[in-house]
């Protein structure tokens, strides 16, 4: 098989929520997990690799200094760009599990606390403001919270619905076939850690944590609203 064509297959399999963002992640992924393929390596093995990275990120984080940032924050980058290549191998290659589900929702909750945590410990080392870690724990709590949302708002009718469709017809939800791309803002993991990488280089790592959860605190209310706000629209 042509190695464009492959491309294009595992384009074909990718999920995106965000697909112009999502970009800023596929034109990476889409290589490696092809690659993956090849050497017959398991999406599993993939998060795993994934979470190593994003643990090797928050080693620069708790160092605290601003070059330190920026390295850690190419480097939390490249975890979230494994990230993708791992739901992609698992569709690419049929080796879909419900154990691989599991362990990919594992491992982003254990790199939201690490990177979370160290950043705010970093920048302590740095300046002995304390002030820091009530962020990190605001932080937390909207990075959570928001996660739950995501999985609850399934229980809504027409969410569950959509989901239900796009999953039994492979349509990439935030990329329709056939129409409009959309730009879907939710501040769904994508953008999170899009925003993060952002801010960790331009706000340093306490303006990271104000901004994570200033913004998660918008979404918080946003999300909800919205959902049920659909729903009895559609009624």
């Amino acid at each position: 098989m042509a190695l464009m064509e492959r491309y294009r297959q595992i384009e074909a399999v990718t999920k995106y929520s965000n697909y112009y963002l999502g970009k800023c992640y596929t034109w990476l992924s889409i290589p490696i997990t092809d690659l993956a393929a090849r050497m017959g390596m398991s999406p599993n093995a993939m998060t795993l690799i994934s979470l190593l990275f994003g643990l090797l990120s928050c080693w620069f984080f708790w160092q605290g200094t601003t070059s330190a940032l920026i390295v850690g924050a190419v480097i939390l980058y490249f975890s979230y760009v494994l990230d993708w290549c791992d739901g992609q191998l698992a569709r690419f290659t049929g080796k879909m599990s419900p154990f691989g589900g599991w362990l990919d929702q594992m491992c982003d909750r254990i790199k939201e606390f690490a990177f979370v945590s160290t950043l705010a410990a970093g920048f302590y080392r740095q300046t002995g403001d304390a002030t820091v870690f009530g962020w990190a724990m605001g932080s937390l709590f909207m990075l959570f919270l928001l996660e739950y949302y995501a999985h609850m708002n399934r229980a809504i009718p027409t969410g569950a619905a959509a989901e239900t469709a796009s999953a039994s017809t492979g349509v990439n939800y935030g990329k329709p076939t056939g129409g409009r791309r959309k730009i879907v803002i939710d501040f769904s993991i994508d953008e999170q850690y899009a925003v993060v990488c952002l801010l960790i280089v331009i706000a340093g790592a306490k303006g990271t944590l104000i901004g994570v959860t200033l913004i998660g605190v918008l979404f918080a209310v946003y999300k909800p609203v919205k959902a049920w706000a659909g729903y009895f629209r559609s009624r």
